[in-house]
């Protein structure tokens, strides 16, 4: 699979597995505004459509997930130094 480029919009499904999540959690992201998106119609199958996932939002969750990750454990550290 491609990483999230600034040129290639991702589907849900992949943006899940870019970010190491479900599908599910990344709907949740684009209802609260984490993640930007556009819905995409397919004109060859009435009713369908699918999510496309703006990359540079994928870059920003990207980071903030980092950014978390890596207070959890300066905060865990210092805890177990207190002991």
């Amino acid at each position: 699979m491609k990483p999230a480029g600034k040129k290639h919009w991702l589907t849900v499904q992949q943006t899940a597995a870019v970010l190491d999540s479900t599908s599910a959690e990344m709907c949740r992201l684009l209802s609260l505004g984490r993640l930007k998106g556009s819905k995409q119609k397919d004109p060859a199958r009435a009713g369908k459509s699918q999510w496309l996932v703006n990359p540079t939002s994928i870059a920003r969750e990207e980071k903030e997930r980092k950014a978390r990750r890596v207070a959890m454990e300066r905060r865990r550290k210092r805890a177990e130094k207190r002991k």
